[in-house]
């Protein structure tokens, strides 16, 4: 297995983390530093869960699924 070693600025660690946090799982087996840093966790925005709701296919909504989107169901 391969090894790689970075050095990086303690004012950089948070973000080359993050980077490397976010890389395809099953690229990096173990990742570790010299120094403690809080891992930032990704933000969840409304636009994430109004494409997880309704996994459409049709531009236009049907009669039935526009009535329920007006009344809030």
């Amino acid at each position: 297995m391969a090894k790689i070693t970075l050095e990086v600025e303690e004012k950089n660690l948070k973000t080359v983390m993050t980077i490397l946090d976010n890389l395809k799982d099953g690229l990096i087996k173990d990742i570790s530093t010299n120094k403690q840093y809080k891992a930032i966790k990704p933000v969840s925005s409304s636009l994430d869960k109004s494409t997880k709701k309704l996994p459409q296919s049709n531009k236009y909504l049907s009669k039935e699924e526009f009535k329920k989107r007006l009344k809030g169901n």
